[in-house]
């Protein structure tokens, strides 16, 4: 038996949101879970192969690719509000083409609105609930035992014996009931016995009452149920000796056991694990202690959702943490050298210029080093979302636009996109206002044990002023200056070989050929093997005119082929 599982495409072009394009977790570990009990279970990536850099294709005909070579028994997609659209299309399509295939759809979008989705979609045979390992592999169980049995109908009727389906049969929908959770997740098998990925998650379930958020729903209840540090290491190490160095841990707050963060970061430390990783969290559950073991462990930056300054707006948003908090949680994070992103809500009920004053001085205060602002959409699993269909703002039928969300703008009658939009610019244009001064006012924790993490911390933040994403924001005033200084902070720490060479490459940028060759040689006297510091060293000599010393740099790295254009005009000047 094969099932095929498929990360449908979202409606909308993502260009600047990556996350929206990699496999979700879940789909691993789905994908594992059968994989270890003998069923063929590949992923097919929609968002991904759909992407701008990979041609923009069709989905639906990629598809359709999929479908003609590997004629799955069932096919399994996971679906959001933005993805439910390119899956009821697949869905149409793999029905046309393969009409005994049984077609399920999981995921928050079906587990919210499963009536819709079957008014929707004819071609959907059922819907899993939340949590799908154990309701998905008892479901192909039954499948294949109906087939043993010489059933070969799509929908058996032993699969009304599995719990956490919804059913299409001729009579009507039948509900199963709700599965019990995973008590244990340490019992589900390692996704990375057989994939490679970078979004991972320790725990499930958030006890947060964010008005925004599903999250809590879907999982069943605010209960958070996690994985054993062990169990976590075990799968981190086994993707950094698969060559994953970089990792994007997805928990909703990922802080909330300490001790399990501090057990897990010990294990990293321990073993000697050289990676980083982003993470998410709450800025009422984080201390020095723990930012120093997560810095210590790899850690480089940290989501925090502020949303809001305005008590009214926090209240309203189910998130009333006081803002003193979040401004010694932002002191800190900075100090242990970790960066601290800021997620901010605009557009939210009761929303003013006044309020958002209030959000603009309390980000000032913040002083954030990344920042992301959403204008609040709602969408079914919210509370935000219930109250608007109780009230008859709003019914399931919105769902059958091409729409990936709404936007609360649209149910409120005292706000309108003009006045929302401007509300999000004035916080951006805030932060953009404030950025210069939240770097140079940055203070470090005087630990020794962390001046090289430090120095790490500040080159990385100078290449977003030098190369990255603040290099070429109009809004940025200066980057370059603000790189130069955080390179040269950084060095103040300790040798650090991306310092070394951002500093030279701004003054190789800017001509001064002398004074990057003085901070190279500094650097290659720590790191002489550096292939980029040799390159850069190699190019600005053969700017002085020096070719012979810079083919010395060139030629021991000479199995590159971007280097041979250089080792090539240095050997025809040098007649070598």
């Amino acid at each position: 038996m094969k099932v095929l599982l498929v990360n449908p495409a979202c409606l909308d072009q993502r260009v600047t949101d990556q996350d929206a394009l990699v496999v979700p977790i879940g789909l691993y570990y789905l994908s594992a879970q059968l994989m270890a009990g003998g069923i063929s279970a590949p992923i097919l990536n929609l968002a991904g192969m759909s992407a701008p850099e990979n041609g923009s294709a069709d989905p639906v005909a990629l598809f359709n690719e999929t479908l003609k070579e590997q004629q799955p028994d069932i096919i399994g997609f996971s679906v959001t509000n933005p993805s439910r659209i390119n899956a009821m299309a697949c869905a149409a399509a793999a029905r046309k083409r393969l009409p005994e295939v049984l077609i399920m759809f999981g995921g928050p979008a079906p587990t919210f609105m499963a009536d819709h989705l079957f008014r929707a979609c004819p071609a959907l045979d059922l819907v899993v609930k939340g949590e799908g390992e154990i309701s998905v592999s008892k479901l192909t169980a039954a499948v294949q035992t109906a087939r043993a049995n010489n059933d070969g109908s799509r929908l058996p009727e032993n699969l009304d014996q599995v719990k956490g389906l919804i059913i299409r049969r001729p009579t009507g929908l039948t509900d199963t009931g709700d599965a019990p959770p995973v008590e244990n997740l340490d019992t589900l098998v390692h996704p990375s016995r057989y994939f490679k990925y970078q979004h991972l998650a320790m725990s499930r379930g958030c006890p947060g009452k964010c008005t925004f958020c599903g999250s809590p729903k879907f999982w069943g209840s605010s209960r958070v149920r996690r994985h054993s540090p062990d169990w976590f290491f075990e799968e981190i190490r086994a993707l950094a000796a698969a060559g994953v160095t970089h990792f994007y841990i997805s928990d909703d707050t990922f802080t909330m056991d300490r001790q399990a963060v501090l057990e897990f970061c010990d294990r990293i430390i321990a073993a000697g694990l050289v990676i980083t990783w982003n993470a998410i969290s709450r800025v009422d559950y984080i201390d020095a202690g723990l930012l120093s073991a997560m810095r210590r462990a790899g850690c480089i930056q940290i989501s925090f959702g502020v949303e809001s300054g305005s008590k009214l707006i926090k209240k309203r948003l189910g998130k009333p943490i006081d803002n003193e908090k979040s401004i010694e949680a932002f002191r800190l994070a900075r100090a242990y050298g970790i960066l601290p992103r800021a997620y901010f809500i605009y557009g939210s009920p009761g929303e003013t210029c006044a309020t958002i004053d209030e959000s603009i001085r309390l980000l000032t205060k913040l002083a954030p080093l990344s920042t992301v602002f959403y204008m609040l959409v709602v969408f079914p699993g919210t509370h935000l979302y219930t109250r608007a269909v109780q009230k008859g703002l709003v019914t399931d039928d919105v769902w059958n636009q091409a729409i990936e969300d709404i936007p609360w703008f649209q149910l409120d009658q005292n706000l309108d996109f003009n006045k929302v939009k401007a509300f999000g610019d004035r916080l951006r244009q805030a932060f953009f206002d404030g950025l210069p001064g939240f770097v140079s006012t940055l203070e470090l924790v005087d630990e020794k044990v962390l001046y090289p993490f430090h120095a790490d911390f500040l080159s990385r933040l100078a290449l977003t002023f030098s190369h990255g994403e603040y290099a070429q924001d109009p809004r940025v005033k200066d980057p370059e200056k603000i790189a130069a200084g955080l390179f040269k902070k950084a060095l103040a720490f300790g040798h650090d070989p991306r310092a070394y060479l951002g500093l030279a490459m701004i003054d190789q940028k800017q001509r001064r050929f002398p004074d990057a060759v003085t901070t190279l040689k500094a650097g290659l006297a720590q790191f002489p093997d550096h292939k980029d510091l040799n390159t850069c060293m190699g190019v600005c000599l053969m700017n002085l005119g020096e070719f012979s010393k810079a083919l010395d740099h060139f030629v021991p790295f000479d199995k590159d082929p971007g280097l041979h254009h250089y080792i090539n005009i240095c050997r025809q000047q040098t007649n070598a």
